[in-house]
């Protein structure tokens, strides 16, 4: 038994309420946990890297990172930035990594420009023309020794995707990569990559690309992957006992339901968790997850039907039930706009 599983104690059958701290402590664990399976690990390596070898360098690199809803981008951005603190040492404030999440609807680069003059102290941060704020967040950057800027959820500055607004930011972001000269990760959903098509000389000055993708269940090499993800999860669980996720069958289930989409697999354990620990179990069994699925709604999944507890379920079969029946929805909605367009012609 591992150090961690030690951590928990026995509940042998004895339900914990959600009033007693010991749940709670349970969850809050779960809620942190992070599982750093090797996708995780190959862009943390690829951070570090580009940290140390752009220090001091003639010409900085830089890193974009993309990948949809819930794969971990943020996580271990986030995550390596918590390395780097921000340090006060007499006057001067230390920033050697900057993460700042771009907010939904920002309309200009200007206002991320405030942004990240507001992050680094600047008491005037709203104040200046655009050519002022650029120039004050270098001299912000050099005093701060920053030595590397993450940009996440990058997509918010090109929401409203129009040539103008591709101009502007990508304009901007050529100026900031230019004048910093230290490493500027950009990170954010696959349509983000709009502003490299745009803009050859953005393009250029981002040749290093990663995109964070679930896991697979296609192929045997696929399933080894997931099911190894699965096995990381379990070592870390709050629970005394292992809850064997990674057995075969039931991680074909867990795929199925979550597409393996680590965030999706996450909550989904977290249900199963509250169960277990109301109903005094000492790890997830399949019970809980049962139920857990039971509990958690995702409109992607309305036509999925609940694989636990179901000792012959087949992953492939079911899964190409759940696709024909997407396929029939989107050609009956399809066929009554039709209907409707003739109607009213």
């Amino acid at each position: 038994m591992s150090i961690k599983k030690l951590m928990f104690q026995t509940l042998s059958g004895k339900p914990l309420s959600f009033r007693d701290p010991e749940y709670k402590l349970r969850l809050e664990y779960m809620k942190k946990m992070i599982v750093k399976h090797p996708q995780y690990q190959e862009v943390s390596d690829e951070l570090e890297e580009l940290h140390i070898t752009s220090k001091d360098s003639v010409q900085a690199s830089h890193l974009n990172l993309c990948g949809q809803t819930g794969v971990g981008k943020t996580t271990v951005v986030k995550e390596y930035a918590k390395k780097f603190p921000k340090k006060h040492v007499g006057s001067e404030t230390i920033i050697p990594v900057l993460y700042l999440k771009v907010p939904p609807r920002l309309r200009t680069p200007k206002a991320l420009a405030s942004k990240i003059l507001a992050e680094m102290g600047d008491l005037f941060a709203n104040s200046g023309t655009d050519e002022e704020l650029g120039r004050r967040i270098v001299d912000f950057a050099k005093d701060s020794k920053m030595e590397m800027l993450i940009l996440d959820e990058f997509q918010h500055l090109i929401d409203r995707d129009t040539q103008n607004v591709l101009a502007t930011a990508s304009d901007w972001l050529k100026l900031l990569t230019e004048e910093l000269n230290i490493p500027v990760v950009l990170c954010g959903l696959p349509e983000s990559n709009d502003i490299f098509e745009y803009n050859e000389q953005i393009d250029g000055r981002y040749p290093r690309r990663i995109l964070l993708e679930p896991f697979g269940f296609e192929d045997q090499e696929q399933q080894r992957s997931f099911r190894m993800f699965l096995k990381y999860i379990d070592e870390e669980l709050p629970f005394p006992e292992h809850s064997n996720l990674s057995d075969p069958l039931l991680a074909s289930k867990i795929h199925y339901v979550t597409e393996g989409v680590p965030r999706y697999v996450k909550d989904l354990m977290i249900e199963a968790a509250k169960l277990s620990l109301k109903r005094g179990f000492d790890r997830i069994n399949e019970e809980s997850l049962h139920d857990a699925f039971n509990r958690i709604t995702r409109s992607n999944q309305r036509y999925a039907i609940n694989p636990f507890l179901d000792s012959k379920f087949e992953y492939f079969a079911e899964l190409k039930k759940q696709q024909a029946k997407i396929k029939a929805f989107i050609d009956e909605r399809q066929s009554n706009s039709k209907r409707k367009r003739k109607k009213t012609s």
